[in-house]
Formats: C-alpha cells, sequence, structure tokens
C-alpha cells in the first residue's frame, strides 16, 4: 500500500512539474527527425505500459504465491500509472504521438512472436511452482525492455520535466526488474 501511494504522488507531483514547465511542450524546438524518434520511443513505451497493465489479470485464473501475485499487481498498477502521465505529456504536446511507431514490419512480426510465447506459456503452459518461476522469468526480460525504453525517453527528452518524469519512471521499472531477481530465488 505505501508504494501505491507514493507512486499517486508521484504522479500528482509530476503532472504539476509538467503545467508549471509549459504544459510539458518541449522547451527548445525539436526536428522532424528527432520527433519522429522521440514519438516511437514513447509510443513504444505506451505499448509495454498497456500490455503489462495487464499482467495482474492473470491472478484471476492462476494461483501464485502472495508475493509473486502482490510482484505481479504492482507492475499493473505502475503501468497504468505510467500510462495515465504518457496520456497527459500526450495531451499537453499536440507533436507528441503514442501510437506512432515506424518499425519495420518484420520487428513488429517478431516481438508479437515473442508476446504469443510469453501469453501461451502464462495462460496454458504452466501452473503451481512453474508458473510462478515463468512469471518472474518472463518479468525479468520484459521489464529490463521497459526499463531501457524508459531510460533511452529520458536521455533524449529536450524537456527537463518530462525528462525527470521518465527518469524517474525508469528508477521505478528498474526496481521491479531487481524484484523479478531476488523473487525468482
Amino acid at each position: 500500500m505505501l508504494h501505491s501511494s507514493r507512486r499517486s504522488w508521484f504522479s500528482l507531483l509530476t503532472a504539476a512539474t509538467l503545467l508549471l514547465a509549459g504544459n510539458g511542450a518541449p522547451s527548445r524546438a525539436v526536428t522532424p527527425s528527432a520527433q519522429a524518434a522521440l514519438n516511437d520511443g514513447y509510443s513504444l513505451f505506451y505499448d509495454f505500459c498497456s500490455q503489462e497493465s495487464q499482467l495482474s489479470l492473470l491472478l484471476w485464473v492462476k494461483s501464485t504465491p502472495p508475493a509473486i501475485a502482490d510482484y505481479a499487481k504492482r507492475i499493473s498498477s505502475t503501468a497504468k500509472d505510467d500510462m495515465a502521465l504518457l496520456t497527459k505529456m500526450g495531451a499537453a504536446d499536440s507533436d507528441l504521438r503514442l501510437n506512432k511507431t515506424s518499425l519495420p514490419g518484420f520487428e513488429i512480426n517478431v516481438r508479437k512472436s515473442m508476446s504469443d510465447d510469453r501469453k501461451q506459456q502464462l495462460i496454458f503452459g504452466t501452473t503451481g511452482a512453474a508458473f510462478a518461476q515463468a512469471m518472474t522469468i518472463t518479468q525479468s526480460e520484459t521489464t529490463n525492455y521497459g526499463l531501457h525504453v524508459a531510460k533511452v525517453l529520458a536521455e533524449t527528452e529536450p524537456d527537463p520535466a518530462r525528462a525527470h518524469a521518465l527518469h524517474q519512471m525508469y528508477e521505478t521499472w528498474l526496481a521491479l526488474h531487481n524484484e523479478a531477481y531476488r523473487l525468482s530465488r
């Protein structure tokens, strides 16, 4: 519960910072190619969060130890909070797109194949202790991807308030990633 209230407080503080910093609009001019790259990053991160926000739904059909269930719920909650903040950023900046990536079709197909395999393994391929292990392994992989998307976005975002918010998201996903290792022991 403490994590949830800290996360809500952080979201509120970040939203206020964005409003005070010019509604989240970039503080300096961004070239069209740089904006396209930012849009790719934001879209990838938003999509990642959208997928991760659904993780706790597995607990409706699968049972797992309380620590793993709590972990899944925190991942879903974090993803939902981040989606809300990304949506606010997009609403405040008409150039920011959360649904536009320029990935090649082949890469999109590879990512879909990987996602389908994870879903198959988690929903149908495992039960009991094997499910708990599969959950921590897949979340280690998945959170690693998400934390690095947030990190690179934070490093390339020209708006200081948004860069700070993205860095905080990175830190949160890094902690969740590290927790997957702890839980897998």
